[in-house]
Parts: structure tokens; sequence; C-alpha cells
């Protein structure tokens, strides 16, 4: 039965119950108002009948003479001795012999006494009177019309059935008004419903109902002990799309593309839209649907081109890819390790990725690793190690690299290769170089304080090349140690100046401005050209120690630092060689025209007390006086 039958045949068969209560109640209501004008009237009968005795003569023979001339079809009366409480003559002695039962008689009262009594089915009203300064009392009684539930429709007919026509037409209406409003909330809840969990534009599932699905059919693969198979499709190109052609194209693509996903799995799986440009798709892991061939199908549907408004375009997609339950058991779970795939594929630009666990770089242990990292930053709990450069033309230390250093302390010794990544990842880079040029820049104005003129060099992240207040600190923390601004020089590798070219340049010229002294950092690994370095306001060129390490046994390495030596003369700029760890890399250097170098030939990391001692000494290995000798401390967060 349909919601709108329900509910006219509720609102109808309300209305006829509310109809039919209020008729009973009008029924009764007027049998109670008739009863009481009838006794009314009875009473004025009475009244009328005692104003005509005359007090002077016999009240009784009075009585006797006048109630037979008063009587009718409407008043038949009795006369009651109240005194002897029987019927006298000159009245209805049947009637009256009823009303004795009624009647509360006491001597000398003059209240007016009305009721009724039934005779058979006849029903009589009454009215008795005392009459004044006497022991009688007249009764008048009625005979009451028969007045049945149908004597009253014969009165009220037209009226009622007039009332419960309006009545249920009312009813019917407001029934038929109130089902389209549910009808009207109902398909509101339900486009909400549909929107809360599908995409409007492709109407796919969303990514809170694809998490929903998951967990459902992850249910259901334990219980029927099968895998499935969770895969997230990236597409490309749809940035550049949407900045190239407006997001109309965008939009077409996305629509294109589904259509293709559903053309390609034909039912057999789940599509969804996991947010901006990434697709979901779940499926059934078996020999049939394994992970090699919903690869190979996926990647087929961009093989052909997307026609979008005139535009042929190649769009190029990057999966990710994860099983349950091989690679979790939860759908958060299986989730997350499917991200992990992706951003995998996309970090070694390979089309595909399945889930692997040495992948994952969002595991518990990377989450304490951060917290613990942001607390040891926040304390001041990180160290800075100091390793020497040594001057190849005036045979002594001129500089030392600072080098990061974390003792964890549950976990012990971080390498810096694991938390400088985590800080590059999560933005914490930007804490921990303010930390870096703090305590390197304070640690240079003791050594000078000692007597020890140094220069600090600072290594710069991609991330730190986009902030526009590095100058601002720079310059207000040599300000506030007094240290020159040559005597800081800053390190940036090819690779963080290529991510944004003209950004670097804007700011590398800014630090320049500054009068700080500016480093190319691992020169030779990056992909920097000769035409651009030209270009940059820098003042050395750092070379790589994978270059350095081999050179005395590898002609083609040994070719490359030469080249990079006569490069960077020729550029005006100088040279700094780091890995020197044997004498012949050293003097192999010096004949090249290399000025400065560093390795563990000269010296290892060392904490800022230890080199401070091994400056104040008297001589060095090569007998060097080292308290004369001004040092370059340099800052490396890498």
């Amino acid at each position: 039965m349909s919601l709108r039958l329900k509910l006219i045949l509720s609102f109808v068969t309300i209305s006829l119950m509310v109809v039919s209560i209020f008729s009973a109640v009008a029924y009764i209501s007027a049998r109670e108002y008739t009863r009481h004008i009838e006794q009314v009237r009875l009473h004025k009968s009475n009244e009328h009948l005692i104003e005509m005795l005359d007090k002077s003569l016999p009240l009784l023979a009075q009585l006797q003479h006048i109630v037979p001339h008063h009587e009718n079809s409407d008043n038949v009366f009795s006369i009651i001795d109240a005194s002897q409480k029987k019927i006298l003559p000159g009245g209805s002695f049947n009637l009256g012999k009823h009303l004795l039962t009624k009647l509360l008689i006491q001597p000398g009262t003059s209240k007016t006494q009305k009721g009724s009594f039934t005779i058979g089915k006849q029903e009589y009203l009454w009215s008795a009177d005392p009459v004044p300064d006497s022991q009688y009392i007249i009764a008048n009684t009625y005979l009451r019309d028969s007045s049945d539930i149908s004597t009253f429709f014969s009165y009220v007919g037209s009226p009622f059935s007039t009332t419960l026509l309006i009545s249920i037409w009312i009813s019917v209406w407001a029934a038929l008004l109130l089902a389209r409003l549910f009808l009207q909330i109902s398909e509101k809840n339900t486009q909400l419903e549909y929107q809360a969990s599908h995409d409007l534009l492709t109407r796919l599932p969303n990514r809170a109902a694809i998490g929903r699905s998951v967990q459902q059919a992850m249910e259901s693969a334990k219980t029927n002990n099968e895998e499935l198979l969770f895969c997230l499709v990236d597409i490309d190109a749809l940035k550049e799309i949407n900045d190239s052609l407006g997001h109309k194209s965008g939009d077409i693509l996305l629509n294109q593309v589904t259509q293709r996903l559903k053309h390609t799995l034909r039912n057999s799986g789940h599509i969804g839209r996991f947010g901006g440009n990434k697709f979901s798709v779940m499926i059934k892991h078996n020999e049939i649907n394994n992970a090699e061939n919903i690869r190979h199908k996926l990647l087929e549907n961009f093989e052909p081109v997307y026609e979008i408004n005139g535009h042929s375009l190649y769009v190029h997609a990057t999966l990710g890819i994860a099983i349950f339950p091989e690679h979790a058991n939860s759908a958060q779970e299986l989730i997350q390790k499917t991200e992990t795939a992706l951003h995998t594929a996309k970090r070694l630009a390979i089309d595909s990725t399945l889930y692997d666990a040495s992948q994952d770089n969002n595991s518990a242990e990377r989450l304490r690793l951060t917290h613990d990292l942001r607390n040891a930053i926040h304390n001041e709990e990180l160290q800075l190690h100091y390793q020497p450069q040594f001057d190849v033309r005036l045979n002594k230390i001129s500089g030392v690299e600072a080098l990061a250093r974390w003792i964890h302390p549950q976990q012990g010794f971080i390498p810096p290769d694991t938390f400088i990544e985590i800080a590059e990842q999560t933005g914490l880079i930007q804490s921990l170089t303010d930390w870096v040029l703090r305590t390197a820049i304070k640690q240079c104005a003791e050594w000078r304080d000692m007597g020890k003129y140094l220069t600090v060099s600072v290594n710069l992240s991609a991330r730190n090349l986009h902030d526009e207040t590095l100058g601002s600190q720079i310059s207000n923390l040599l300000n506030y140690w007094e240290i020159a601004p040559d005597k800081l020089c800053l390190e940036i590798t090819e690779t963080a100046m290529m991510t944004d070219p003209a950004h670097a340049k804007k700011l590398l010229k800014g630090l320049d401005d500054l009068g700080v002294r500016l480093s190319i950092d691992d020169f030779g690994t990056g992909y920097s050209s000769l035409g651009y370095l030209k270009q940059l306001p820098v003042d050395e060129l750092k070379i790589d120690k994978s270059f350095v390490l081999n050179m005395a046994k590898d002609e083609s390495d040994a070719s490359i630092v030469r080249a990079t030596v006569s490069l960077a003369h020729d550029l005006g700029l100088e040279v700094v060689a780091e890995g020197v760890e044997d004498q012949v890399s050293q003097d192999e250097l010096s004949r090249m025209g290399c000025e400065y170098i560093q390795g563990y030939h000269i010296a290892r990391p060392m904490p800022h007390d230890e080199l401070t001692a091994m400056l104040i000494s008297t001589r060095t290995k090569n007998n060097t006086q080292l308290d004369e000798i001004p040092v370059d401390a340099q800052s490396n967060v890498n």
C-alpha cells in the first residue's frame, strides 16, 4: 500500500472518528438541554397555578378545583400531602405514586425539586413546587417525546451530511498535501544521501562510500576465503588540462575516464572517484583478475587518445595496487597501503607499483619519529658536529662543515638521511634549518671571541628556497651576533635550484645582496646547465664525493673532477672537494688547482668542544699551527 493511500485512509478514519464523537456529544448535549427546558417549563406552570390560589380560601379545595382545569397533554398535575406523604384526589394518582419515590419530602421545605422517571419505555420529566404556607406540593409531570438517535439525526441529518462530506474532503486534501510533502522530504533526503556518498560529476561513489564498500567487501571476502585487489588510478594530465583548456575540459576528461573504466571492468569490479584526479578500482583477486592482468587492463584505457573540445589528448595514468589480506586487514589500512604504492610509482616515474613493505614511509615507526623529531627540534636536543676543511694553497685548515646529528633517547643514533627526509616531507625542514642557522652562527661568534675567526655555511633545501622570510632571518642573526655577512656561506644543491630555477635565482640574488657567500653543493650529480650556472651569483662549487673517492683509480672520475675545477676557475669560482680519504687524492687535487678539500684524511666530524680543543692545540699531524688558522664553519643539514 502506497504512502499516499495510507495517509488518505488514516485521515478519513480520523475525520470520521472526530465527526462521530462530535455527533455523540451533540446528541447528549441536546438531550440534556431539552430536559432542562422542559423542566423549567413545568416549574413555570406550577408557579402560575400557585399564583392563582386565594390564601383566604381553603387551599386544598382550590387545588382540587383548579388542577383538573390546567391539565393537558403537556401537563399532568399531582397534589401531594407532604405531611402525610400521600397523593390527594384532584390530580393524577398513578404518576403521583411514582413521584413519591423521587421526592425528598421535608416539612416546611420551600425548594423546587425536579427529575425524571421511566415507566416501561416511556420517560417522564417532572417538577415539584411546595405551596407556600401549607403542607401541599404541586407536581407537574410531562411525558417526553421519543428522542433516540434516529430522531436526532432526522433533525440534523442535512447539516451532519454536509459536515461529514466537508470533513472527508479536507482529510483527503490534507492527506494528499502531506503525502506530497513527505515525498519531497524523502526525495531530498535521498538526494542528500546520494550526494554524501557519490561524486556529483562522475556519479561514482566518493571516498567515504569507497571506504565503506571496501570494508563490506573485506568482511565478505573473509567469510568466503577470497582475496581483494584494490587499485588507485592517478590521472597525471588533469591539472595541465584544467590550467590550459579550462575546468570544463577537465570534467569531460573525468567522465570519459569513468566510461572507459566501466567498459573495461564490465560489472566485475567496483569503481569510485577517490578525489581530485584519482579513481579507485576494487575487484576480486584471482588467477584471471590478478594484479598484472588488472594493471594491463586499466592502463589500456589510456592508450587511445581522448577527444576533448576538438583537442586530441594522450593521457597518462599511474597505478598503485594493494591486495587483501596479503597487505592489510582493514579498509583504512588497505587504502593507505595502496596510496603508498601509488606515491612510490610516481616518485620512481613508473606506470604502476604493487605495494611492498619497503615502500611504506608512513608506518607507525615513521610517525613516531616525526613526532620525536618535532620535539627534538623544539627542545634543541639535536647536535652539530663539525668536519674541518683544508686550504690546499696555504697548507692549513681554513674551514669546517657542521653536520646535524640526532641521538634518539630510545633508538640511539638516527642517520641524517632518515630524519632529514622526514623533515622535508613533513614540513619540519624550515624549523630544522632555523635551528642550524642559530646554532652555527652562535658557535661562530664563540670561536671569534676566542680569536678564531670562522665563516658559517648552511645548506638549504628546496623548501627553504620558497621561504620569503629567509633573508630577513639571516640578516637578523648576523646583526645579533655581530658576524660579518661574508662569514656565512649558504650551500644549495643543484637539484634544489632546478626545482624552480626562476625563484631560486631571485632568492640567491637577495642573499648575495646581503653579502653572504653562496655555494653549489654536490656539483656534478644534478642537471643544471652551464648557461644557467653562469647567471647565478655563487662563489664556489663543491664537487660531490662520489667523483673524488675513486679518482686515483678511475681516470673517468679524475677527468670529471679536473673538468669541474677548470670550469669553476673559468667562471671565477673557488672549488671544494669532499670525500678526500688519502694523501694521493690530496696531492692530485692540489695539482689540479682545487682550493679546499675535506674528508677523513683531514679529520672526521666532531662536536664543537673537540674541534675547539683541536683549534687551540699546538700542531696538526703536518705540524701546522692551528691556533693561528682562521676557520670556516660550514653547516650542512643534509
